[in-house]
Protein backbone atom coordinates (compact mmCIF):
# COMPACT_ATOMS: atom_id res chain seq x y z
CA UNK A 1 0.00 0.00 0.00
CA UNK A 2 2.59 2.29 1.11
CA UNK A 3 5.44 3.38 -1.86
CA UNK A 4 6.34 7.10 -2.48
CA UNK A 5 4.30 9.86 -3.23
CA UNK A 6 4.18 13.48 -4.10
CA UNK A 7 0.40 14.05 -2.19
CA UNK A 8 -0.24 17.51 -1.01
CA UNK A 9 1.34 18.42 1.93
CA UNK A 10 -0.84 19.61 5.20
CA UNK A 11 1.88 21.94 6.99
CA UNK A 12 4.58 23.75 5.42
CA UNK A 13 7.31 21.57 6.31
CA UNK A 14 7.87 17.72 8.29
CA UNK A 15 8.44 18.71 11.89
CA UNK A 16 8.53 16.33 15.03
CA UNK A 17 6.80 19.23 17.12
CA UNK A 18 3.65 19.49 15.29
CA UNK A 19 0.58 20.14 17.55
CA UNK A 20 -2.76 18.05 17.01
CA UNK A 21 -6.02 19.39 17.33
CA UNK A 22 -8.17 17.90 20.05
CA UNK A 23 -9.78 15.86 17.67
CA UNK A 24 -6.65 14.65 15.95
CA UNK A 25 -5.24 13.77 19.47
CA UNK A 26 -8.21 12.09 20.69
CA UNK A 27 -7.79 9.81 17.21
CA UNK A 28 -4.01 9.64 17.68
CA UNK A 29 -4.95 8.01 21.18
CA UNK A 30 -7.80 5.50 20.23
CA UNK A 31 -5.22 4.34 17.33
CA UNK A 32 -2.56 3.68 20.38
CA UNK A 33 0.09 6.37 18.98
CA UNK A 34 1.10 3.97 16.37
CA UNK A 35 2.26 4.38 13.02
CA UNK A 36 -0.55 2.84 10.03
CA UNK A 37 2.91 1.91 7.86
CA UNK A 38 5.66 1.05 10.10
CA UNK A 39 3.71 0.34 13.28
CA UNK A 40 5.97 2.41 15.39
CA UNK A 41 4.44 3.30 18.62
CA UNK A 42 4.92 6.86 19.45
CA UNK A 43 4.86 8.29 23.43
CA UNK A 44 3.29 11.79 23.55
CA UNK A 45 4.46 14.11 26.25
CA UNK A 46 3.66 17.51 27.50
CA UNK A 47 6.30 19.03 24.89
CA UNK A 48 5.48 16.69 22.03
CA UNK A 49 1.98 15.56 22.47
CA UNK A 50 2.29 14.02 18.99
CA UNK A 51 5.14 12.17 19.77
CA UNK A 52 6.51 12.50 16.09
CA UNK A 53 2.89 11.48 14.29
CA UNK A 54 0.16 12.97 11.57
CA UNK A 55 -2.43 12.38 9.70
CA UNK A 56 -2.07 12.13 5.84
CA UNK A 57 -4.50 12.19 3.24
CA UNK A 58 -4.32 8.93 1.10
CA UNK A 59 -6.74 8.30 -1.54
CA UNK A 60 -9.61 9.70 0.22
CA UNK A 61 -8.47 7.97 3.77
CA UNK A 62 -6.84 9.33 7.04
CA UNK A 63 -3.82 7.29 7.92
CA UNK A 64 -1.73 8.06 11.07
CA UNK A 65 1.69 7.99 10.23
CA UNK A 66 4.96 8.95 12.19
CA UNK A 67 6.96 12.12 10.70
CA UNK A 68 9.94 9.13 8.20
CA UNK A 69 6.31 7.56 6.41
CA UNK A 70 4.67 11.18 6.33
CA UNK A 71 7.56 12.31 4.10
CA UNK A 72 7.47 9.45 2.24
CA UNK A 73 4.22 10.51 0.97
CA UNK A 74 4.83 14.30 1.02
CA UNK A 75 8.07 13.94 -1.17
CA UNK A 76 7.96 17.67 -2.10
CA UNK A 77 7.46 18.55 1.32
CA UNK A 78 10.77 19.96 3.14
CA UNK A 79 11.98 18.44 6.67
CA UNK A 80 12.94 20.73 9.11
CA UNK A 81 16.55 19.73 10.30
CA UNK A 82 18.14 20.98 13.04
CA UNK A 83 18.80 24.77 12.97
CA UNK A 84 15.74 25.60 11.49
CA UNK A 85 16.96 24.63 8.05
CA UNK A 86 14.45 23.37 5.27
CA UNK A 87 16.10 20.04 3.50
CA UNK A 88 13.93 19.34 0.43
CA UNK A 89 16.49 16.18 -0.24
CA UNK A 90 15.66 14.28 2.89
CA UNK A 91 15.68 11.06 1.52
CA UNK A 92 17.09 8.33 -1.20
CA UNK A 93 14.82 6.48 -4.08
CA UNK A 94 15.76 2.49 -4.30
CA UNK A 95 14.24 0.07 -6.17
CA UNK A 96 13.04 -2.54 -3.45
CA UNK A 97 9.40 -4.36 -3.95
CA UNK A 98 10.16 -7.47 -1.91
CA UNK A 99 10.62 -5.12 1.66
CA UNK A 100 7.67 -3.25 2.61
CA UNK A 101 7.83 0.72 3.25
CA UNK A 102 7.10 0.36 6.61
CA UNK A 103 10.12 -2.51 7.68
CA UNK A 104 12.74 -0.50 5.81
CA UNK A 105 11.77 2.86 7.90
CA UNK A 106 10.94 0.53 10.73
CA UNK A 107 15.08 -0.77 10.73
CA UNK A 108 16.45 2.49 9.60
CA UNK A 109 14.81 4.71 12.42
CA UNK A 110 16.05 2.16 14.89
CA UNK A 111 20.19 1.94 12.70
CA UNK A 112 19.96 5.72 13.57
CA UNK A 113 18.66 6.13 16.57
CA UNK A 114 21.38 3.61 17.84
CA UNK A 115 24.16 5.37 16.37
CA UNK A 116 22.95 8.75 17.70
CA UNK A 117 22.82 6.63 21.15
CA UNK A 118 26.14 5.65 20.42
CA UNK A 119 27.81 9.22 20.03
CA UNK A 120 25.98 10.54 23.29
CA UNK A 121 27.19 7.43 25.24
CA UNK A 122 30.90 6.24 23.72
CA UNK A 123 30.94 2.03 23.38
CA UNK A 124 33.74 0.62 20.86
CA UNK A 125 31.80 -2.92 20.44
CA UNK A 126 28.41 -0.90 20.31
CA UNK A 127 29.87 1.40 17.60
CA UNK A 128 31.21 -1.49 15.68
CA UNK A 129 27.69 -2.77 15.68
CA UNK A 130 26.38 0.01 14.18
CA UNK A 131 28.84 0.15 11.33
CA UNK A 132 27.76 -3.08 10.68
CA UNK A 133 24.01 -2.98 10.29
CA UNK A 134 24.69 0.25 8.57
CA UNK A 135 26.70 -1.67 5.82
CA UNK A 136 24.48 -4.38 5.78
CA UNK A 137 21.02 -3.03 5.54
CA UNK A 138 21.02 0.85 5.10
CA UNK A 139 24.77 0.75 1.94
CA UNK A 140 23.33 -2.58 0.90
CA UNK A 141 19.89 -0.84 0.02
CA UNK A 142 21.48 1.88 -1.36
CA UNK A 143 23.96 -0.09 -3.41
CA UNK A 144 21.40 -2.33 -5.31
CA UNK A 145 19.96 0.71 -6.99
CA UNK A 146 21.61 3.97 -8.24
CA UNK A 147 19.20 5.15 -10.56
CA UNK A 148 15.19 4.36 -11.99
CA UNK A 149 16.32 3.54 -15.19
CA UNK A 150 12.26 2.81 -16.43
CA UNK A 151 11.36 6.26 -15.25
CA UNK A 152 14.69 8.07 -16.36
CA UNK A 153 15.51 9.31 -12.77
CA UNK A 154 19.35 9.59 -11.92
CA UNK A 155 21.17 9.28 -8.84
CA UNK A 156 17.78 8.59 -6.91
CA UNK A 157 16.56 11.82 -7.26
CA UNK A 158 13.60 12.59 -4.76
CA UNK A 159 12.53 15.99 -6.57
CA UNK A 160 12.36 14.58 -10.09
CA UNK A 161 10.53 11.44 -8.45
CA UNK A 162 8.16 14.13 -7.13
CA UNK A 163 7.95 16.10 -9.98
CA UNK A 164 6.58 13.37 -12.11
CA UNK A 165 4.67 12.09 -9.95
CA UNK A 166 2.55 15.10 -8.67
CA UNK A 167 2.30 15.92 -12.79
CA UNK A 168 0.86 12.49 -13.65
CA UNK A 169 -2.13 12.14 -15.61
CA UNK A 170 -5.29 10.67 -14.14
CA UNK A 171 -4.41 7.24 -15.61
CA UNK A 172 -1.34 6.76 -14.31
CA UNK A 173 -2.51 7.39 -10.75
CA UNK A 174 -5.20 5.00 -11.13
CA UNK A 175 -2.21 2.20 -11.71
CA UNK A 176 0.54 3.26 -9.54
CA UNK A 177 1.07 0.56 -7.81
CA UNK A 178 2.20 -1.15 -11.10
CA UNK A 179 3.94 1.53 -12.12
CA UNK A 180 5.46 3.00 -8.59
CA UNK A 181 4.81 -0.16 -6.35
CA UNK A 182 8.07 -1.52 -5.98
CA UNK A 183 10.04 1.80 -5.53
CA UNK A 184 10.48 2.53 -1.78
CA UNK A 185 12.25 5.59 0.14
CA UNK A 186 15.40 5.52 2.27
CA UNK A 187 15.57 8.37 4.31
CA UNK A 188 18.80 10.50 5.20
CA UNK A 189 20.22 9.93 8.60
CA UNK A 190 21.75 13.69 8.76
CA UNK A 191 18.15 15.52 7.97
CA UNK A 192 15.90 13.40 10.73
CA UNK A 193 19.54 14.02 13.19
CA UNK A 194 17.28 15.79 15.59
CA UNK A 195 14.03 14.25 15.04
CA UNK A 196 15.81 10.73 16.01
CA UNK A 197 16.96 12.75 19.26
CA UNK A 198 13.85 13.39 19.99
CA UNK A 199 12.45 10.32 19.78
CA UNK A 200 15.32 9.00 21.59
CA UNK A 201 13.70 11.59 24.54
CA UNK A 202 10.51 10.15 24.11
CA UNK A 203 9.63 6.66 22.51
CA UNK A 204 13.37 4.84 22.85
CA UNK A 205 13.41 6.05 26.69
CA UNK A 206 12.12 2.24 27.70
CA UNK A 207 14.67 0.43 25.61
CA UNK A 208 17.72 2.57 26.96
CA UNK A 209 17.05 1.97 30.60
Amino acid sequence: MYHPRALPSRIDCGVFNNTPSKVEFKAMKKLNFTCDCCRFKGTPTKQYPSSGLEFVSIKGQLKLLCIMCAQSQMLMRPVLSEGGVKEFNHGRLIYCPEIPQGKIICVVRDIFALGQYQKANPNRPLRRYVEELRESFVESLLSRCTNLPSLKISNNDLVGYASLYKYASPELIKNEKAVFGGIRYLPDEIVYGQLIKQWLQTSYTPLLK
